[in-house]
């Protein structure tokens, strides 16, 4: 049932890749979603720490060109690696997308600098 929920949640948000303002609101849950299917207490809360950071960041990534679309695809990786039990590969496919983020938001907050 998790995984049907993850996988509902990147169809819904193929909907709304051109509002970055949605789709920020909708990447928090599905990410909240993640960390719960983990049943990990330790990783729930030390992801939520890592959000309650990155939430103090100006922009979010997906407002970047092209990101939303990308982030969607990103989402879907990760959803189809643990529906296929293969948590090596969801691991990867979430440090990868975690990082692309991160780097993302990095390069749009250099630019804002005066």
């Amino acid at each position: 049932e998790e995984i049907k929920v993850l996988q509902d949640m990147v169809d819904s948000d193929r909907k709304i890749i051109s509002d970055p303002s949605s789709l920020a609101r909708s990447n928090r849950r599905f990410h909240k979603q993640i960390h719960l299917a983990s049943h990990n207490r330790f990783l729930i809360k030390q992801l939520d720490l890592v959000h309650r950071s990155m939430a103090l960041m100006a922009t979010t990534s997906l407002a970047a060109d092209g990101r939303g679309a990308v982030a969607v695809e990103e989402h879907q990786a990760i959803v189809t690696a643990i529906a296929n039990g293969d948590s090596t590969e969801a691991s990867e496919k979430l440090r990868n997308h975690i990082s692309v983020a991160f780097i993302t938001r990095l390069k749009q907050d250099s630019l804002k600098i005066d």
